[in-house]
Order: C-alpha cells, then sequence, then structure tokens
C-alpha cells in the first residue's frame, strides 16, 4: 500500500505587487508555465503548515490534489522531504524549480493550465477570508 500521493505544490508569497504564486517551466516553450508537482506523503506531521485545497478533476478524468504554503520555493526545506521520486528525478525537478518564477495572481490565473487554476481561485478566497492581504 502506497502512502504517498501526487499532489500540486503552490507556493505563494506577498510582495508589493500582493499575491505571487511559483509557477515552474520546464520545457522550451516560454508559455508553458504550471504548478510544481511531487509526492506527498500522508499522513505528514508537517502538513500542518500546509493549506489543503479542495481536488480538481483533470480533463482525462484524473482528480489532482493541491497543498498551499507560504514562502520562498528553496527556503522550503520540506519541499525536498515531499519529492519522493529517484534523485535523477529529483535532480530534474530542481532545475525545473530553478527556471521559475512569481507571478502576480492576475497574471498567475492566466498562465497555469485549466485545472490549475480551480486551485489558485480557492487559496486566493481563503487568504482573502483569512483577511491576510489588502492586495490581491
Amino acid at each position: 500500500m502506497s502512502l504517498s500521493k501526487k499532489i500540486n505544490l503552490i507556493i505563494y508569497r506577498f510582495r508589493e505587487r500582493g499575491l505571487e504564486i511559483f509557477l515552474v517551466n520546464d520545457s522550451e516553450n516560454i508559455d508553458n508555465w504550471s504548478i510544481p508537482e511531487g509526492q506527498m506523503q500522508e499522513p505528514g506531521a508537517r502538513q500542518d503548515k500546509f493549506i489543503e485545497l479542495d481536488p480538481v478533476q483533470h480533463s482525462d478524468g484524473d482528480t489532482q490534489s493541491a497543498y498551499a504554503i507560504e514562502g520562498e520555493w528553496h527556503d522550503i526545506p520540506s519541499l525536498k522531504e515531499m519529492l519522493l521520486e529517484d534523485a535523477l528525478h529529483l535532480k530534474e525537478k530542481i532545475k525545473a524549480a530553478d527556471k521559475g518564477t512569481y507571478f502576480a495572481i492576475k497574471e498567475a490565473f492566466k498562465r497555469v493550465l485549466p485545472h490549475q487554476y480551480q486551485f489558485l481561485k480557492e487559496l486566493k478566497d481563503i487568504l482573502v477570508d483569512r483577511n491576510s492581504v489588502k492586495d490581491l
């Protein structure tokens, strides 16, 4: 029985422009941005720092989960622990993250895949409800 599942990891931060979302581009196409994906162990003691978002059904019928966490991608030590793929695949994930950047939430909405849009919309709604931001 597997104790891990594939998830979308939304890393966000607040700057002068408001809410920013970290997206990666792991292809040669400069317009191919997406939310980082990886494996997450469950149940995990570290998950209390994460915002668990509602699952979203992908166009191929698969259901995907997402978690959000505030911070800088390189400052999140649990990110490496969450990626359970072999060392070569982990190296590729880190290389993809090096090609990543933060986008203002409005721009991130335009750039992500259709099913990932739902994750960002829910995260924005949660953060607005928490009154943790003034400028989204």
